[in-house]
């Protein structure tokens, strides 16, 4: 099975193990030991249309990289852009973005950081980023 395919079936199934340990009658159901699984690791959509240039000597390889949803974004229902200590940084690619735009709209324990830069000229080519499920 191809891993888009498996993701997405993934994101359809309910997030049982990611919520906090309920009380079932008098026992308690114990949490899940978790662990994380690599969602996604990408090239930046767009780098080249909003801050990455600015911010280009700043980053480093490991910086924790906020992941938003842009549920009313006119080009992609299901985009996700990407901050590094509030500047815009670009986009996960929309060839990729469905399953981690659902398990944010649903609260999951998604974390992206930067896993390398590129100094290529190409700006598509410069700025990778992983993506994480805790």
């Amino acid at each position: 099975m191809e891993r888009r395919k498996f993701l997405k079936l993934a994101a359809c199934l309910p997030l049982f193990g990611f919520c906090p340990a309920a009380r079932i009658g008098s026992q308690d159901v114990p949490k899940l030991n978790t662990r994380t699984v690599l969602l996604l690791s990408a090239k930046v959509a767009g780098f080249r249309y909003y801050g990455g240039e600015r911010v280009w000597a700043k980053i480093g390889a490991g910086d924790a990289v906020t992941l938003r949803r842009e549920p009313g974004n006119p080009h992609d229902g299901r985009a996700v852009a990407l901050y590094w200590h509030g500047e815009k940084l670009g986009y996960l690619p929309r060839k990729d973005n469905t399953v981690i735009a659902g398990l944010l709209d649903q609260g999951a324990p998604v974390d992206a950081h930067v896993a390398g830069k590129n100094p290529a000229p190409d700006p598509r080519e410069r700025l990778e980023v992983r993506v994480e499920l805790h």
